[in-house]
């Protein structure tokens, strides 16, 4: 149940330390000892909030035995009790890293739709030269704060497998604090909404038909390259001026939809300030998106773009 609405239904009750109203009267010894506490232990027993017998309705047309099934269900069980969604829809994409779902979201919300990433923890194996994006990365836990644990820090070092299962929570909870970030600042990225254990909830680009292609995927009008063009280098700008480069920029992970990108996918983001490979990662960033928008013309030199974007960012570093 949520705490404020359990707080709101019981206002008008003064709860003392050992948990008893104090407005009730304690029944006489009499009526204690002739009621029937089997029963009533039972009928709470049978008393069924809809939580735990929940199968949104994706995993609910799946085969029992797919393995897919409860780890939707178990994946996203939590946002259904937090009234932050009521259902799974559909399967949005597909992926060795992670699924995205569309969900509909709760009338709490003030949503129509919410999309839910929901990575898998093999996801470190298909995840080519991690090493490259961690460096100079803080260890911190899925909330954020610094991991000071020893032990903690011992087993992400030599990959035991709680090390690994840190690891993944790091990865997960970087996405999660970058896009919020950038969100904040005003770049062009979904509204993230929540995160927990393996999944995030974030703003649903697209409608009920289907969700938005990404770049890759769609065929632009030329008129409309050359916006979309500078619009996606004005967010790599937007990035490098809080000191983050996203490691892994392409058309694949940029989504268009009515006119409009979005930049999606943080897990790889780097800091410019302490990672040694932000300049390469920054150029292979600016290289792709060239590379992408000069089938439709546009003509741009990636190296003296990248060049542009670095040296009065490191002037400003350096000063600062």
């Amino acid at each position: 149940m949520n705490t404020n609405n359990w707080q709101e239904k019981y206002a008008d009750y003064e709860f003392q330390d050992n948990g008893r109203s104090a407005h009730r009267q304690r029944k006489p010894k009499k009526m204690r000892e002739s009621s029937q506490p089997d029963s009533i232990a039972d009928d709470i027993l049978a008393m069924d909030d809809g939580i735990e017998s929940w199968v949104p309705s994706y995993a609910a047309a799946l085969d029992p035995l797919h393995h897919e099934r409860q780890w939707v269900i178990n994946s996203v069980e939590h946002f259904y009790r937090e009234n932050i969604i009521t259902d799974v829809t559909r399967l949005v994409k597909g992926g060795k890293e992670a699924n995205v779902y569309t969900c509909t979201a709760h009338p709490a919300t003030g949503l129509e739709l919410v999309a839910a990433k929901l990575y898998r923890e093999r996801m470190l194996r298909n995840l080519k030269n991690d090493a490259i994006y961690k460096e100079g990365r803080m260890l911190r836990d899925a909330e954020g704060k610094q991991i000071r644990s020893r032990r903690e820090r011992t087993a992400v070092l030599n990959k035991s497998g709680y090390g690994l299962h840190l690891d993944f929570m790091m990865w997960i909870g970087t996405e999660y604090r970058t896009q919020t970030l950038l969100y904040d600042a005003g770049a062009d990225v979904p509204k993230p909404i929540a995160h927990n254990g393996s999944a995030i909830l974030m703003e649903f680009i697209g409608d009920e038909y289907g969700a938005a292609p990404a770049l890759n995927e769609v065929g632009l009008d030329r008129t409309e390259a050359g916006p979309l063009f500078h619009r996606v280098l004005d967010n790599v700008r937007l990035l490098l001026d809080h000191h983050l480069i996203h490691g892994d920029l392409s058309a694949y992970n940029i989504l268009y939809w009515d006119g409009d990108i979005w930049l999606i996918d943080f897990p790889q983001v780097v800091d410019a300030r302490a990672n040694p490979h932000a300049l390469e990662l920054l150029q292979r960033d600016v290289t792709r998106v060239c590379e992408y928008f000069a089938r439709y013309g546009v003509e741009a030199d990636p190296v003296q773009l990248t060049l542009d974007m670095w040296r009065p960012y490191m002037r400003e570093e350096m000063n600062g």
